[in-house]
């Protein structure tokens, strides 16, 4: 058979069996030099600037967010349990972004331009709000019992706060993946420095959300929602044009073609083999033999056949007609490792579902534990405690890196996603008793001071720290080789669907619990509610998501890779 497949010139023998061993060219040797006149456009210089955009980006994105349920609020005078879930919604599709910033820069626009094109839609949309917080035409009268924003008024500010969230929400995971394409990671030294470059990149955009959080909290609060945002639009403004103007310092590498083409060959092929018997033998399947050259092709690692799954190898299994096609084999016949890259993206599917489920109880830190904060004796911005959660996130991160120096102390990607689980049910839990608290006390006419809320927070940080972490090492490492450039994404999609599975859940009980003329658990005055129901509610999905997370962990099958190659 194997002698039949190369006389046709173009398949190779099934998958390698145990032993079978592959040589790289000495072409390679040419790819490497090219590879490192391309490196040499990292320059340091290049990396600071983008450290700086990145700055810039989170900062003005966290600016918005941040206190948008209070503008909301205090502003557009809508309703509590409407304000919860149009800022959900916003940041469910902001967070939603990345993936389709990353398919399009991955297919077409590449990289760089992605990033650019995001900026400036981004720097429009602040420029609405701005005009919508400026022009006393645009907003409502600053009252507390004024009528609601006018429907003009709605239109012009949401236009530009979702303006603002598609721009830079889908240039988030882009430019972190450009990022590393700043960087020679062939060898030992360029992975060194890549792995200590997005330390620093995470830091950085931690300052970000410090910044926004504290300062331009702050000016909004205290001084003019318009001046507020108008340093939003500024610092957009000033990350379009830096980003134009530093475009000769930047490794721009040609996009890849679409992350999602793999898939759906499999898809194609298998459709075309469906009434096919999967043989017993998995080494009769398709696998390449042969070794391309680096300098025209990419050479990808090769994965171990699993059992899991089965059904999917038909799209493996070589017939005849498959011998008489050249142009569209790739979407008639699949190489096993194709397969199993498939494979490993339905593996991941279940424990990203429970990712955008733990993202539920995650997300109160910006929306329900800001209203808590607003009803509190307090002379600083309620939306300034999310502040207190990011520090306290990087000093968790800069204790845990310090501790991987220790093997006892060493968690593994999963084991960080769980801690991540068990400490958003304390933090919710947590949450429940504090608010109970400060019901009780308003019933006395009195405000519960602020500090009741630093315990909630501490540990919702310890909580994001660890998941947020462990998640993005997790899913990096476990997508298969050709979705490296989207794997980001995954994170920021599911805190996006967190975020509309609470806005509609808000929703829902907002209306159950008003039903036949009650006040409910989300009225228009906080006081007259219970948010500590709602947090009840939320400890017993975290609990069940938590199970389901740990079955799920339990029994992950991870990919194994065959044989890996490198053009070094």
């Amino acid at each position: 058979m194997d002698a039949d497949y190369r006389g046709r010139g173009a398949l190779r023998r099934p998958i390698l069996e145990d032993g079978d061993a592959v040589q790289v060219s000495c072409e390679n040797r040419g790819s490497e030099a090219r590879e490192h006149e391309l490196a040499s456009h990292c320059s340091d210089k290049a990396l600071k600037v983008i450290l700086f955009l990145q700055f810039l980006e989170v900062t003005a994105f966290y600016g918005v967010y941040l206190s948008l349920i209070v503008y909301l609020q205090d502003v557009l005078h809508g309703d509590s349990a409407s304000n919860v879930a149009s800022v959900n919604l916003w940041a469910g599709v902001s967070f939603f972004m990345p993936l389709l910033g990353a398919t399009v820069a991955d297919s077409c626009w590449g990289k760089y331009t992605t990033v650019l094109i995001g900026y400036s839609i981004a720097c429009v949309g602040i420029a609405m709000v701005t005009t919508s917080a400026t022009l006393p035409s645009l907003s409502p009268s600053l009252c507390a019992y004024c009528a609601p924003a006018t429907l003009i008024q709605k239109l012009l500010f949401f236009s530009g706060i979702y303006m603002c969230g598609v721009g830079l929400g889908g240039a988030k995971a882009v430019f972190m993946s450009f990022a590393a394409e700043q960087f020679e990671d062939k060898d030992d030294d360029g992975k060194k420095a890549q792995a200590s470059y997005f330390g620093s990149y995470y830091a950085v955009g931690n300052m970000g959300v410090l910044t926004a959080g504290t300062l331009v909290v702050w000016v909004q609060d205290k001084v003019s929602w318009a001046i507020g945002y108008g340093i939003c639009g500024l610092i957009v403004a000033v990350a379009v044009v830096g980003i134009a103007a530093t475009a000769p310092m930047y490794r721009m590498l040609p996009s890849m073609g679409s992350p999602w083409k793999g898939v759906l060959q499999v898809l194609c092929a298998l459709s075309r083999k469906v009434k096919l018997k999967v043989p017993d033998d998995a080494t009769q399947l398709y696998e390449e033999e042969d070794v391309k050259n680096p300098l025209l092709h990419p050479v990808h690692e090769r994965l171990q056949h699993t059992d899991q799954f089965r059904f999917l190898d038909k799209a493996a299994i070589i017939t005849d007609e498959d011998l008489d096609q050249d142009g569209n084999r790739p979407w008639r016949l699949c190489t096993v490792t194709r397969v199993e890259e498939l494979k490993t993206l339905l593996r991941l599917i279940p424990i990203w579902l429970t990712s955008a489920v733990y993202f539920v109880a995650n997300t109160q830190a910006q929306t329900t534990f800001v209203q808590q904060g607003t009803k509190t004796d307090s002379q600083i911005p309620a939306a300034s405690l999310t502040s207190i959660e990011t520090v306290c996130a990087v000093a968790f991160v800069a204790l845990y890196n310090s501790a991987l120096t220790k093997p006892a102390w060493r968690l593994t990607a999963l084991q960080l996603m769980g801690l991540g689980h068990a400490t958003a049910v304390v933090a919710v839990a947590v949450a429940a008793c504090t608010e109970a608290r400060r019901l009780r006390m308003a019933e006395d006419h009195q405000l519960m001071g602020i500090a009741w809320l630093l315990p909630q927070y501490v540990v919702m940080a310890v909580s994001d720290a660890s998941h947020s972490v462990g998640q993005l090492d997790f899913f990096y490492d476990q997508s298969p080789e050709t979705m490296k450039g989207v794997s980001t994404a995954f994170y920021f999609v599911s805190l996006s669907l967190g975020n509309l599975i609470n806005s509609q859940l808000v929703i829902l009980v907002a209306s159950v619990t008003a039903a036949g003329g009650g006040t409910g658990w989300f009225p228009p005055e906080l006081d007259d509610g219970h948010l500590d129901y709602y947090f009840v509610l939320l400890v017993a999905i975290t609990v069940v998501n938590f199970a389901v997370f740990l079955a799920l962990a339990k029994n992950y099958t991870p990919r194994r890779v065959y044989l890996a190659l490198n053009s070094s």
